[in-house]
């Protein structure tokens, strides 16, 4: 009698683990790899263009002459209401479990960015770890539909441009959903994001020639960080201000520094780099402190590099630049943005709370302005490379 109702048990829960109330074919879903959405301020509607995996399997587009991705557009007065109509020209459902870049027009970021992250945070098929961009133009929100090289998807290749100029550059660093909901959400926390941009025509990036010569049409490129206060878009920061932010937030790890000398310069390439920060609440100083190493990449004028005085003096130098780079970009983003996307106002909040209370609601009219950093940088030079000195230096001894 006991084996019979163990089987019975057995028999029911079998029953109940094989259906799925949401259970759904895969033929019928088309799988989006990326996002892009604008606003019209004119007819109220939300903008959507939808990257599609091509259902062909990969290894048979090339011979069959079809292109790896399709893109679907449409408009609504609600996202919800967009993405369902695309159904209107595409036979699948969309699909946003592989989701990898969602790309944001300004309009949207300014006016419109807590739909969006209701949306996508609501939705449970939903990742939320794919990346967000700014479309730095109009006509980058476009630059999903270009036919790429390296990756045929162009989503994988900007995801993969993304996060290879983050570990090796440090030009912006990388931010998914989960991280943009918590600067939205957090009253002292700044937006900063990366942008993206098209170089080239548009048009015939979108071609299958723009894979096929050796040079491409067009192409999306990444670009510096944009900025915010108050969730409004400032403005994009310079090259070296972007980096110098990174390494203030903590969110640089490896990057490139070119020292000028008299007679040329010398590529420098930190790395393993952390960032420590120490809030002086009641003086309004931060103190930054970066340690990491540094490895000499390329040498133009006559340094001897087999001397340890020299080497030592290099590494000064070095350090004296980081510490230069990261006081003007705060200078400049203090007093010429008044945003504190460094992330200073949470680190007071967290660090005295009593005070930060006292002072918070004048933070952007008499504190931030009068705030000061103290940046010490101990980047360690550790590796010259295989020559003893700079090839200028070999040549001449």
């Amino acid at each position: 009698m006991t084996k019979i109702k163990i089987l019975l048990v057995l028999s029911l829960t079998t029953l109940l683990l094989s259906g799925c109330y949401n259970y759904r074919e895969l033929s019928d879903l088309a799988i989006t790899t990326a996002i892009s959405i604008d606003y019209n301020e004119e007819n109220k509607n939300f903008e959507v263009i939808a990257q599609v995996i091509n259902p062909i399997k990969q290894q048979d587009v090339s011979s069959s002459g079809e292109p790896t991705f399709i893109n679907f557009t449409s408009s609504a007065l609600s996202l919800q209401e967009a993405f369902r109509t695309i159904i209107l020209d595409s036979p699948k459902q969309l699909y946003g479990s592989q989701l990898q870049i969602l790309i944001l027009s300004k309009s949207v970021l300014e006016n419109h960015l807590a739909d969006v992250i209701d949306f996508f945070s609501r939705d449970p098929e939903m990742r939320s770890e794919f990346r967000i961009a700014i479309a730095k133009t109009d006509e980058s929100l476009e630059g999903i539909s270009l036919q790429t090289v390296l990756d045929n998807l162009s989503s994988s290749n900007i995801l993969d441009s993304l996060d290879k100029q983050s570990e090796i550059l440090g030009l912006s660093v990388n931010l998914t959903l989960n991280d943009l909901t918590n600067m939205y959400l957090n009253p002292y926390l700044e937006i900063v994001l990366p942008s993206v941009f098209v170089e080239g025509n548009i048009n015939e990036g979108e071609e299958r020639e723009n894979v096929t010569n050796t040079t491409q049409k067009a192409k999306i490129k990444i670009g510096t960080t944009g900025i915010f206060k108050d969730n409004k878009l400032l403005g994009f920061l310079s090259f070296d201000e972007s980096r110098a932010l990174n390494l203030i937030r903590g969110d640089l790890e490896d990057t490139i520094v070119r020292l000028d000398t008299e007679n040329g310069y010398i590529v420098f390439e930190p790395n393993r780099i952390k960032t420590k920060k120490e809030s002086d609440v009641k003086n309004n100083k931060v103190k930054i402190t970066i340690d990491g190493f540094a490895r000499i990449k390329e040498v133009s004028d006559l340094t001897d590099l087999t001397s340890v005085k020299e080497i030592d003096n290099l590494e000064k130098k070095l350090n004296k630049k980081i510490e230069e780079m990261v006081q003007d970009a705060f200078i400049n983003i203090r007093d010429n943005y008044n945003t504190d996307v460094f992330g200073f106002r949470d680190s007071y909040y967290k660090t005295d709370y009593k005070l930060f209370k006292e002072i918070d609601k004048n933070w952007y009219d008499d504190i931030f302005p009068q705030l000061e950093i103290e940046v010490t940088s101990k980047i360690k030079l550790y590796e010259k490379g295989n020559t003893l000195g700079g090839i200028e230096y070999e040549r001449e001894n």
